[in-house]
């Protein structure tokens, strides 16, 4: 897996596919309306600090929906 650092500032499908997900996920999470992509041409590409920002709230997603289940 690459550093963060050590990836370039605009990830496409390709660069998310080096952090371990496969050809699908990659395409997919770029064709998610939550995903706040930037077109260019018919290539999509999402900031790499945004992209983190966007798996980081996932997580925190999920982590809400636990506590909520757990608590019933």
């Amino acid at each position: 897996m690459n550093s963060k650092e050590n990836l370039p500032m605009m990830l496409s499908a390709n660069e998310i596919q080096t952090m371990g997900f496969t050809r699908n996920m990659a395409y997919s999470i770029l064709d998610r309306e939550d995903v706040p992509v930037v077109k260019i041409g018919s290539r999509k590409f999402i900031q790499r600090d945004k992209f983190f920002e966007w798996l980081d709230s996932r997580e925190a997603s999920k982590d809400e929906k636990t506590n909520r289940r757990d608590k019933r």
